[in-house]
């Protein structure tokens, strides 16, 4: 297979030779504007504006037949990709479309889910939720919450730092007799969890005639480390130990987010991922997004040489969607060699950056317009807001076309902007769990098709897991600890 991934990247870099120099205006057919678009009820992408041409388009669309792309997606979609470093089968799919795989596990998981949000939106005695949690088991609630953007009754807040200051500002705000706490973590190992619920529970022993036990929630597949730590197994929310975490938001994981809401919103979200699942296996390559985002993510890497990807939301309820698609790229497709030690001949994932586009507009566009190294980027917004169309549109939309069409000044060349830089738009019709849900469950396809052609494993992170070995040790040994910050290793002033 390898041999085959060879090929295909030095065809890349024939095409790319004759396309670096090449400005987009010049490169865009009389048709481009009809046919590099893909509509439907959710999303319409618009990747028009991309440095290709019909014939290379042509070539990147064979790509997925030359790596046997159908047969992965059927296996991604019915829950036999293994993760082969680990050895477990990869499940968040199942999550999406739940079957007899998970031998009931899921729909139980579901079952108690739903009773949680019941049973809390009929009470009026908590009203705060503190959720302790990092990485992917955060990063994917907070955005979910900040979407959907509901004014209480209940305040919900994520905390991870390991100074504990996120932790005590939140706690402020609190009274131990109003708040429940979520500890939220796959393993239950993570230092800085461990670091912020002994911080907690420490602060609930403040009040003596409240039991922290009956405030306190955990969410892990680790079930007998919950136990471990006080947890009641009625208050325990145990998922597959196969899901990988940064894949986790559809499972109990992301419960917190909706505290203010309902059961119904949950599964919103779960089926909007479950039609970008339909949209992923069944569409033509020409007319599928996910395939189309991973074939144009390598051939800018790759070909371009571009190294870096920005990302930028339209709608100050996204403004968290770039850090969690930052993580679910970089941390599965940041990476060069597989489980059989094969060393990709690709250059792997793009560095991924950005925010929310209106403030990045203040900072960092100035580097984007007229600096010397090119990025692509996605522009992500939403056409309706109640009914309304946004004004932010058109703001994304002439953002786009600075970028890549630019702007030449003869006369006072200080103001010319070269522009150049790949752009993809992606607009949502309208912005609630569902189209939420259909967007990153297409951003996660996009990642793991990009991994199929890249061979490598999107599923474990072993150099995060060596970061916290050795962050471990550091901690741990006093010894180190006292050379390292001893006037004896430091430079001489």
């Amino acid at each position: 297979m390898n041999d085959i991934r060879k090929n295909i990247q030095k065809k890349l870099l024939t095409f790319g030779k004759n396309f670096k120099n090449k400005h987009i205006s010049d490169l865009l057919g009389p048709n481009s504007f009809k046919e590099n678009i893909i509509e439907n009820d959710f999303l319409t992408f618009d990747y028009s504006k991309q440095r290709i041409n019909e014939d290379l388009l042509n070539f990147l669309l064979e790509i997925p037949d030359l790596i046997n792309l159908r047969e992965s997606l059927n296996s991604l979609f019915n829950g036999t990709v293994r993760n082969l470093s680990e050895d477990k089968y990869i499940s968040h799919t199942l999550y999406r479309n739940a079957s007899s795989k998970d031998n009931g596990h899921i729909s139980a998981e579901r079952k108690k889910i739903k009773s949680f949000l019941a049973e809390m939106g009929s009470s009026s005695k908590f009203k705060n939720l503190i959720c302790l949690s990092i990485g992917g088991s955060r990063l994917g609630p907070e955005l979910i919450y900040e979407v959907q953007n509901v004014q209480g009754p209940k305040n919900v807040y994520f905390c991870s730092s390991n100074d504990l200051l996120e932790l005590e500002d939140a706690l402020r705000n609190c009274h131990q007799s109003e708040t429940i706490v979520f500890v939220s973590s796959k393993s239950f190992e993570t230092t800085e969890i461990l670091k912020n619920f002994k911080y907690i529970k420490a602060w609930f022993s403040k009040i003596s005639d409240v039991n922290f036990e009956n405030h306190l929630y955990g969410i892990s597949a680790n079930a007998k480390a919950m136990t471990d730590l006080g947890i009641k197994k009625s208050h325990q929310f145990v998922i597959l130990d196969s899901l990988v975490g940064r894949f986790s938001i559809w499972s109990s994981i992301s419960l917190p987010a909706f505290i203010n809401t309902d059961y119904d919103s949950y599964l919103q979200l779960i089926e909007g991922a479950r039609i970008a699942d339909d949209h992923t296996e069944n569409n033509p390559w020409q007319s599928n997004i996910s395939v189309l985002m991973a074939l144009l993510s390598i051939w800018n890497r790759n070909s371009l040489d571009i190294n870096n990807h920005g990302i930028f939301t339209y709608d100050f309820r996204l403004r968290s969607m770039t850090k969690y698609i930052a993580q679910l790229s970089m941390e599965s497709n940041g990476k060069s060699v597989n489980f059989s030690s094969s060393m990709s001949p690709f250059l792997t994932t793009q560095l991924i950056w950005g925010g929310y586009g209106i403030e990045n507009q203040h900072s960092t566009f100035q580097w984007l317009m007229q600096g010397k190294t090119e990025t692509s980027c996605d522009f992500i917004g939403v056409k309706k807001k109640a009914g309304i169309f946004c004004d932010s549109n058109a703001i994304l939309l002439s953002q786009v076309l600075a970028m890549t069409y630019g702007r030449e000044d003869k006369e006072r060349p200080y103001k010319s902007v070269f522009g150049n830089n790949p752009c993809s738009i992606l607009q949502l019709e309208y912005l609630d769990p569902r189209s939420l849900g259909f967007l990153l469950a297409i951003y996660e396809h996009k990642i793991f098709i990009e991994a199929l052609i890249l061979g490598i494993d999107p599923f474990d992170q072993w150099g995060v897991q060596l970061g916290k070995e050795l962050s471990s040790i550091a901690i741990n040994n006093k010894e180190f600890l006292k050379l390292y910050f001893s006037k004896k290793v430091l430079p001489e002033d």
